[in-house]
């Protein structure tokens, strides 16, 4: 398989490339403006209203009247916007309302190639997904990703294991064991595990139908099948949506392009005498004083302002009449009275190479008795261009990067609340801000439920489709109801030991754990090789 075809993903190795990888940076001007640009579209039917003169002043009022918080690699920073850039934002609300999609009542949130929406589910459907969660919660045997966290649907569980999961071939007669893929890098294509997605069609109006089981799901539950079967078609738009904003014909203008520039230099001048130690020592803490503070032009946006066209894409991807592959999750976090605040896991992507996550949808079906929490977002950037080397007062006021700090940035968060469906690209690193119970002497509870888009550019992996059941459980349960009562049991367990291609729970439980520790060591390493590449202000692109 070529892995290089399909859309961009997080799973290159960034010190590769001089200069990292990722998107270009944004200045922390725009960055302020995005996180205005999100607060005004965030408040109710913000579409309607954007074009009154009166409200459009009172907004401009209220984003003049405060600074913004914008968090960089190594501080924060605050950041006024000037008249000008306000009227800007408000502009180009024009195109954020071309862009809302009122068929399927979504928008794009807090940043670009992320589309957020409220309105998927009616209350019947957030009342049955609530049941069948909780028929499922009675049933598992508890077993914890972490402290809080109960998984429900559980890809680690029974996954692919290289050379020892049989998979059907229609090549072959017989199912054969899956070996591992071509290693081509280091870290990020594992050797051992890939999650088994779940194949789907959608028909020529959009409806998902499951083409197979999902893997860890019972198909007794056939009430949870039917609902993930219309959640799946609810967020099938919203795929489209980022799916057409990361596609590699639509780049994205930024609203604020072009490097920066000094309006005065006035260099400190150097002591005169070379053994002057008190000399030298003044002049380069004046010298850093003057490289931090110095007039500065920080680039801004285009003098006409607001140009239009924000809703303008070359390409749009349709998911229809196409056969897609998902990986279902569901897992809930749950506090109990006298426990902790909630810690997520770090910044992290979904899954390694071999399972090729393009977009991840989810939905949060349920938020009870938790105070606020946000779902953040942070991506890559490459080096900034066109600056001096060595000159990190200037890099800092622009981008918010000094020599050093991790090439990344922050691009914005989503309040969480039951009904909240999101999708966005795996280029984005995510987690969940800390959180504790607003009533403590009550439990809380967030439950999520994902899915994970495999590229649909790339040939197909495989899937629940060719790989059989592998729970020994469902298939001993199967003979059990099938075979003749008369038949002994001793030789029913003589014939459950003679099928290789099942594993038992603790078999499943083993590799899960060495998955999970596999995944967590992922992380690590895509933050230094990917993520958090340090920005070298003297030898990087100018």
């Amino acid at each position: 398989m070529n892995l290089n075809v399909g859309y961009r993903h997080p799973f290159l190795i960034g010190t590769h490339f001089s200069g990292g990888v990722g998107d270009n940076p944004r200045t922390l001007t725009e960055l302020a403006m995005g996180q205005l640009s999100y607060n005004l579209r965030s408040r109710p039917e913000w579409w309607k209203y954007f074009q009154n003169q009166t409200t459009r002043a009172k907004w401009a009022e209220q984003a003049a009247s405060r600074p913004f918080d914008v968090r960089v690699p190594s501080a924060n920073a605050s950041v006024e916007l000037n008249q000008q850039q306000i009227e800007y934002v408000l502009d180009e609300l024009g195109g954020y309302a071309a862009l809302r999609d009122e068929v399927n009542g979504c928008q794009v949130s807090c940043f670009e190639r992320i589309w957020e929406s409220d309105t998927l589910f009616n209350s019947t459907m957030l009342s049955d997904f609530k049941e069948e969660l909780r028929s499922l919660r009675e049933l598992s045997k508890k077993r914890k990703e972490g402290y809080f966290i109960t998984a429900l649907i559980d890809p680690t569980l029974h996954p692919l294991v290289y050379d020892r999961t049989f998979v059907n071939n229609p090549s072959s007669k017989n199912p054969r064991t899956c070996p591992p893929p071509q290693a081509t890098d280091i870290y990020t294509l594992s050797q051992k595990f890939c999650c088994l997605p779940t194949d789907l069609s959608v028909s020529p109006t959009g409806e998902a139908q499951l083409l197979s089981y999902i893997n860890n799901l019972h198909p007794r539950h056939t009430k949870l099948y039917d609902l993930f079967a219309k959640t799946v078609t609810r967020f099938v738009p919203l795929f489209e949506h980022v799916l057409t904003d990361l596609h590699r014909n639509n780049p994205l203008p930024q609203r604020i392009p072009g490097p920066y520039r000094y309006t005065v230099w006035e260099e400190p001048e150097e002591p005169e005498h070379s053994d002057d130690e008190e000399g030298w020592s003044n002049y380069e803490r004046v010298m850093l004083h003057w490289a931090l503070n110095r007039p500065i032009k920080l680039p801004d946006i285009p003098r006409d302002g607001y140009r239009g066209e924000l809703e303008y894409r070359r390409h749009i991807v349709n998911l229809k009449s196409k056969r897609l592959q998902v990986i279902f999750r569901v897992s809930e976090i749950n506090l109990k009275p006298g426990d902790p605040t909630y810690f997520s896991p770090p910044y992290h992507v979904e899954g390694m190479r071999n399972e090729h996550i393009v977009a991840c949808g989810r939905f949060y079906s349920c938020v009870e008795n938790i105070d606020a929490c946000e779902i953040q977002f942070r991506m890559a950037v490459t080096y900034p261009r066109g600056f001096e080397p060595g000159d990190s007062g200037a890099t800092l006021r622009t981008w918010g990067l000094r020599d050093g700090d991790s090439c990344h940035q922050y691009v914005g968060s989503i309040p969480i609340r039951t009904g909240l469906s999101i999708v966005f690209p795996n280029i984005y690193q995510h987690r969940h801000t800390p959180f504790q119970l607003v009533d403590p002497k009550k439990e809380g509870r967030i439950s999520v439920v994902s899915f994970l888009l495999v590229d649909p550019d790339i040939p197909r992996i495989p899937s629940t489709s060719n790989v059989t059941p592998q729970q020994k459980e469902w298939i001993r349960e199967a003979l059990d109801e099938r075979l003749d009562e008369r038949i002994p049991v001793e030789l029913i367990d003589e014939i459950m030991e003679q099928v290789e291609s099942v594993m038992s729970e603790e078999e499943s439980l083993r590799y899960s754990e060495e998955m999970l520790r596999e995944r967590t060591e992922f992380w690590k390493r895509n933050d230094n090789y990917h993520f958090c590449i340090p920005f070298d202000i003297w030898h990087g692109p100018q």
